[in-house]
């Protein structure tokens, strides 16, 4: 009974393999007839780039060497200097550098080294260099204004660059928020409100103002403005313990946490890159025009009703989106209700 069971079995698959060679025959007859079609299509578009590349540029539309010229002209100068007329930028630190009229002790090769590291790091990344020189030209006038009031070194307008790359409504995992990169904790001591319905960190002067404040204070403590800016990068109270720690006031001698150890270095590189620029092949090509300040104006509104943002941009005559970008610190709340805020508007409208 088994055999014969088996030999059922083995008789029906070979039915099944008999069926399955034939439809493959024809399968494969079908296939071979459609490959037959193919080498003359594949031919045809192989030829293509060949003929191009033999007729040359006036010949075909398509030429590689044409559009691989074109392309480059698109890039930074600092990425075509092998290009005739091109002068090939020098990537040397000066020979000598100082921050807030301070001079870095370059003679120390740990120093000149760490500086070298973060000087290459910013020269060779065009794309942010430029995104500096642009948002420079909205916020540099105000940031320089307000230096030369208080008497305060110019190249702090740099240590903005380093906290935030001139962004205003940044905010770092730490908590940290605006150009000037302030904590809540921070910015109540210099006067800014930091709550659940306004945020003023967000602000661009109200921060510059409270930055200025406390790296003024910084330096009148430590009496020396790269332990200020470390203390502002890691905190007073880090800065004063590691000095006792470690028995030196010298920022370039201090152990500290690596972001702290970078940080003056960086700010240095930001100062050497967006002061002579063209010597990096870094030319400033801010289109005019654009990246410019916006004027407004500011008005104390009593919300004793609830108003929504789009009844003030029609109160304002102004588009929404414009009053909502001037407006960043309330940017947490859809209706205003409950109390006075100070409202900036287009100065136009």
């Amino acid at each position: 009974m088994g055999y014969i069971l088996q030999q059922s079995r083995s008789t029906k698959s070979q039915k099944i393999d008999t069926n399955l060679v034939s439809k493959g025959i024809k399968g494969s007859l079908l296939s071979n007839n459609e490959n037959r079609e193919r080498p003359a299509n594949y031919l045809i578009f192989a030829l293509i780039p060949a003929l191009c590349l033999f007729l040359g540029s006036n010949g075909c539309v398509f030429n590689p060497a044409q559009l691989e010229k074109e392309s480059l002209k698109i890039l930074p100068g600092s990425y075509f200097l092998g290009e005739p007329g091109h002068q090939k930028p020098d990537f040397q630190l000066p020979s000598s550098v100082s921050l807030c009229g301070q001079a870095l002790p370059l003679e120390r090769p740990s120093v000149r080294e760490r500086l070298d590291a973060e000087f290459l790091l910013a020269v060779n990344h065009p794309a942010q260099v430029r995104l500096w020189q642009r948002r420079a030209r909205r916020f540099f006038p105000t940031i320089e204004a307000a230096l030369k009031a208080s008497g305060l070194p110019d190249d702090l307008k740099y240590l903005s660059v380093a906290e935030s790359d001139l962004r205003p409504s940044i905010f770092s995992p730490a908590g940290a928020a605006g150009i000037w990169q302030f904590i809540p904790s921070t910015a109540r001591r210099y006067g800014l409100k930091v709550n659940k319905r306004e945020d003023q960190r967000l602000l661009p002067e109200p921060v510059m103002g409270a930055g200025l404040r406390y790296l003024s204070f910084l330096n009148d403590k430590f009496g020396d403005w790269a332990l200020a800016m470390a203390s502002y990068n890691a905190g007073e109270a880090r800065i004063g313990r590691a000095m006792a720690e470690q028995g030196t006031a010298d920022y370039y001698q201090l152990r500290l946490p690596r972001e702290t150890e970078r940080y003056v270095y960086r700010i240095v590189a930001i100062k050497i890159v967006m002061e002579r620029p063209e010597r990096w092949g870094l030319e400033d090509n801010t289109p005019p025009g654009l990246y410019l300040p916006q004027a407004y104006r500011e008005t104390t509104e009593d919300f004793t009703a609830p108003q929504t943002w789009a009844q003030l941009a029609a109160k304002f005559k102004c588009d929404y989106k414009t009053l909502r970008a001037l407006n960043p610190h309330l940017a947490n709340q859809e209706t205003l209700s409950g109390g006075s805020f100070v409202i900036r508007s287009p100065k136009s409208s």
